[in-house]
Parts: C-alpha cells; structure tokens; sequence
C-alpha cells in the first residue's frame, strides 16, 4: 500500500515523529534544536518551547559538553545513520541536572534543501539497573564459592586440632598444666569453628534454624532494642501491618537484617538525627515486577523495608554498597560486610534486596521474603531401636579418618575406617548385616558421600547414616533425608558432639 497525497504524508510523518516511543530530536548544521517529541519531554523533564532553538550541548551532561562540538563536526563530515550506544555508557542530562542512560542513533535528514540530524533517544535505565543486579548477584555468587571452598578445607584443618586435642587430654587427665594447655587449644579451635560458620552463613552455605516466622514480633523486639541503643535525636517508628504473611526464616536473620539496616541509616544521620522507619506488609509480584526484578517470582512475598531521612547515598557509592568489605565508614566503625551479608540473607530466603536513594532525601531498603505455606515446624520424632556398636566411618583424609575411628573406640564402638568411598562400598557389601551405623564425609574423589549413601540404601535401606561434612553448605535438609541421611555434623565437632550424635542414632 502506498500513499500519494503529499499532505497525508506528511501528516503521518508528523504524528509518527509525535507519538514515537522512543525520544527524538531534530538538530539543525549549526547544533541547535528545531524539533523534540513528547518522549523527549517525559524522559528529560523539559518543556519543548525550553529546548527550541538552544543548543544540543543542553542536553549532555557537563563533563561531556566541550568534547560534544567535534563530534558533531566529525558526523557531519561523514553523514550516515549509526547507532551510537552498542556497548558505549552514554548519558542524557536531565533538567534537574541527574544524567539519565539512553542509547541514541542519529540519522542524517534533507528537509527543503537543508541538512538536519535526527537523534532518537531511548531511556535504558532499567535495562542498566537489571544488568548491574546481574552482575552483582555474579559476583557475590562467585565470594561466597570462593569462602564456602576456603571454609571447608579450614573446617578438616580445625577438625584434626580439635579432634587430637581432645584425645591426648584424655591421656594427661592426671596432668593439670597439660591438660589446662589443651583447654586452650580446644577452645582456640572452638572459636575457629564459629568463625567458619560465619562465613558459611554469608556464602549461603550454612544451616540456619529456619521455620515459620511471624514477622511482627521479630521487628517489634527490634524496634525496640534500636531505641534503647541509638540517640535520641533518631526517632525509630515501625508500622506493620498485621496481614503481613509469615515467611520461612531463622528469626535471628531477620533480627540481623533490621539491625545492620538501621544503624547503617542512623549512620547516615550523623549528630543531626532523623527518622527510621521500619515496615511490614504484604505484597503481591506481578509479572511485570518479576521480570524487572529476576531474583523474584510471580506470587506473594512479604516486604520488609527500612527508610530513613539521612543524606542518601551518591550514585558511585550505590553501585558497590553491596559488594562485600566496601564501606565508607572511617577505619575501626565497619568492616563492610553487613550490607553483602544482608543480601546474602535475603537470596538464601528466596528473596531479594532493592534499595532507592537519592543525595539529601533520605535512602529505602526494600527486603522481599517469600510467603511460607505448608511448613512444619515441628522435628520428627524418633522411635527407640535396638542397641547397635558396630560403625563404618568413611573420610578421604587418613588423618581425620582414623582420628574418627580412635574417637569413636574410646567410646566403645567397634569401627571400621576407609579412605575410600570405593573401598568402603565393597567392604558394606561384603558384610552388610555387621554395620549398625555409617559416617561419611561428602566430599571425596570419585564416589561422594551422598553417592555412597545411595548404593547403600539399595543395599540396606534400614542402616541409619551420618553426614560429617560441609554437606548443609549445597543440599537441603529435605534432600538429605530422602537419601537416607539421618544426622548431619558439621566440621569441626568436638568429641562430645561426635559421641553424643552417634549415641542418639545407635539409640534409633
């Protein structure tokens, strides 16, 4: 279809410059503005009877503007339709002064014998917001491999401490002064075993206590101890609204989120104060809201936020508040792991953090939390079983293989060690009615633990097993009983952990 009436098309021209999605603006060989669209007007905040007849440079952002004459010099010289944004950070300046990211294409037009550029502007602010939670949850993704990895092999390093430490005390019982060394050197191991849980709990890798939780009573309580603790020029308010659903969460994690939140705001405030305001309520991820936000999915969620009135945070600084040990607190006030950790959080929840902040008005932390439904909260009971003495203990490591076998003799069991998953397979098969009990570590070459496990259950499904490994750190709990794994003890364990399990498995 074709049309000939000149005056109809120009009136489609006109109306599909008006109405195009994209911003466009007409530039004239001199640089100055003869035309822009409504978009234009919408995006950058401009009244078009402001823009016509200034120069272009108007509309680029500061640092920007005495390069920008060349460059249009250079086009015209080579006048052809070109996508200037592919994989170029190109900005807009907004009336307001802020820098909005858009991709531009400029394309050379005749009108009435003279020479025009036409630049069509798209707002990609979303598109950039989307790729830079991308790359963050990459990175952050990328530590918490890198700590889970280190934390495993510190944990088979404090575990050979502990575990050797306890046995020679048991030796030198009538030597007080030895005996009150290795308090030390237990205690010392002790300390390292929490601080790796720690890190495992910032990597998503740790077992958290998590159940049904009913928000309210968790933010009141944290309301609370935020007044007793903060100045009194910060006035702390909470509003929660009661059908805010539960959700499936550690209640200390939520303490923590709340906590480290609010005084980051407070810290924000400085001497002069301000308002903290904690909130509650349901809210309902559209699909829209789900493709613009990809950690989360269509369905309920409960919203968590903290706002505050302190100075906001500068665009630069947003960027990277999340990244781990980046702060601009002064040396001894922060280590900058409170913001990562809170995130970690959020993600091992099935959530997701947002935060909205702007310089001088203040800064919100939106926490999103998947409803909880169907979830049980109470243990399974166990039923008491026939005493049973005989162990198959199975660890890659010799010395931590035969430190569970020397353990677990001076408690009286028998117990057969293996440094091989292989080895250990051939051997149950061989004699599968001897084993009351199987400890396995996961973690080991050719077979894992869980592989194990599974070629054991075909064998005899009604053996119970112990995992002693980092094994919460990639598999739910609900995964691990399917398996047949009854019991995880993570490394480091002391003896009386280690004695007092396998008592509880033995006694069924």
């Amino acid at each position: 279809m074709s049309i000939d009436n000149p005056a109809i098309t120009q009136e489609f021209a006109v109306a599909s410059f008006e109405r195009s999605p994209s911003g466009m603006i007409a530039v004239d060989e001199e640089g100055r503005i003869v035309a822009v669209n409504r978009e234009v007007e919408r995006l950058l905040g401009y009244d078009r009877r402001e823009l016509i007849g200034r120069a272009v440079e108007t509309l680029v952002p500061d640092r920007h503007v005495k390069a920008h004459p060349g460059l249009r010099q250079a086009f015209s010289l080579n006048p052809e339709a070109r996508p200037m944004g592919a994989g170029r950070e190109l900005f807009a300046k907004h009336r307001d002064g802020h820098d909005v990211p858009v991709e531009i294409g400029l394309s050379p037009v005749v009108v009435n014998g003279k020479s025009y550029v036409l630049s069509t502007i798209v707002d990609i602010t979303e598109r950039r917001q989307f790729e830079n939670r991308l790359r963050q949850t990459q990175k952050l993704e990328a530590i918490g491999n890198l700590a889970s990895g280190i934390a495993h092999e510190f944990n088979n390093i404090l575990h050979g401490i502990l575990g050797y430490a306890e046995l020679i005390k048991e030796a030198v019982l009538d030597q007080p002064e030895v005996s009150a060394d290795l308090d030390v050197i237990i205690d010392s191991a002790a300390r390292g075993r929490d601080l790796v849980t720690r890190i495992l709990l910032f990597a998503r890798k740790g077992d958290p206590n998590r159940k049904k939780t009913r928000l309210e009573p968790v933010l009141r309580e944290a309301a609370q101890l935020l007044r007793a603790t903060l100045p009194h020029k910060i006035d702390i308010r909470s509003h929660i609204d009661p059908a805010t659903p539960d959700v499936v969460a550690d209640n200390t994690e939520i303490h923590q989120v709340v906590m480290n939140l609010a005084n980051n705001a407070a810290h924000s405030m400085g001497e002069t104060g301000g308002l903290i305001d904690i909130q509650a309520g349901p809210i309902l991820v559209d699909e829209k809201m789900a493709a613009a936000y990809p950690a989360l999915r269509t369905g309920m969620y409960s919203c968590l936020s903290v706002i505050d009135t302190g100075c906001g945070i500068a665009p630069d600084i947003l960027e990277r508040i999340f990244e781990p040990f980046f702060t601009t607190k002064a040396v001894g006030e922060g280590t900058g792991l409170g913001l990562s950790m809170i995130q970690q959080i959020a993600k091992g929840l099935g959530g997701t953090v947002e935060v909205h902040s702007r310089v001088g008005h203040g800064t919100r932390f939106d926490v999103y939390l998947p409803v909880a439904s169907g979830v049980d909260n109470h243990a399974e009971s166990a039923e008491p079983t026939d005493a049973r003495r005989h162990i198959l203990y199975v660890d890659d490591e010799e010395r931590l293989a035969q430190l569970g076998r020397r353990l677990l003799e001076g408690a009286g069991y028998d117990v057969v060690a293996h440094t091989s998953s292989l080895q250990a397979l051939t051997d149950f098969r061989t004699r599968p009615n001897r084993f009351d009990l199987v400890i396995t570590d996961n973690n080991m070459p050719h077979m894992t633990g869980l592989d194990l496990i599974d070629e054991i259950m075909k064998i005899r499904p009604d053996v119970p097993v112990m995992m002693v490994s980092g094994i919460g750190e990639t598999v739910d709990a609900a995964t691990l009983k399917s398996r047949g794994v009854r019991q995880v003890l993570a490394k480091p364990y002391s003896f009386s952990d280690l004695r007092a399990a396998v008592s509880r498995l033995i006694a069924g």
